[in-house]
């Protein structure tokens, strides 16, 4: 089985549902707060060196390891005292240099006491709205195949698998 399963979905304008949070821009400012997020999403019960491949992982995001980040699609929301609850972090990807670049969903989680409230969802479909409006046509996303809520929200979204065409290697 494959571990690692790639989608994609295209951007197209996004509804958004009455009520849903409204996101702002990811800054640079906030690496340590997203680095604890990533942490209690992924490692609960981190250590120090969970902590510091975390905060390494968000750094080489930052500095465009994954492909230029998008700021206008990279988004975060905050409660009612300004903590980062959920995040989306995009980037845009070149893959071989003749194929322009497409947007990839390097990160997107939530804390867990947040979960299960939409949040993701609401990331999710903004920044697609603003990939569309950046004249993008597409968004990728690579999602662990044990991680079955990742899945069915991309699912959910129209996402599909991407495959290999025969002869590219």
């Amino acid at each position: 089985m494959v571990p690692l399963i790639s989608l994609a979905a295209l951007t197209g304008p996004q509804e958004h549902k009455p009520g849903a949070s409204v996101p702002r821009p990811v800054e640079s400012t906030d690496l340590t707060e997203l680095t604890d997020l990533y942490l209690r999403s992924y490692h609960p019960e981190a250590d120090r060196l969970e902590a510091e491949k975390a905060a390494s992982r968000i750094s080489r995001i930052f500095a465009g390891a994954h492909g230029t980040p998008i700021p206008q699609a990279s988004l975060a929301i905050v409660d009612a005292v300004g903590q980062i609850t959920a995040a989306i972090l995009v980037t845009d990807r070149h893959v071989g240099a003749s194929n322009p670049g497409t947007p990839y969903i390097a990160e997107l989680f939530t804390h867990p006491d947040h979960r299960r409230q939409g949040l993701a969802e609401d990331l999710l479909r903004r920044a697609m709205d603003v990939l569309h409006t950046l004249g993008h046509r597409t968004v990728a996303v690579t999602v662990h195949s044990s991680n079955a809520p990742a899945m069915a929200l991309y699912l959910s979204r129209d996402f599909r698998r991407l495959t290999r065409r025969g002869g590219d290697d």
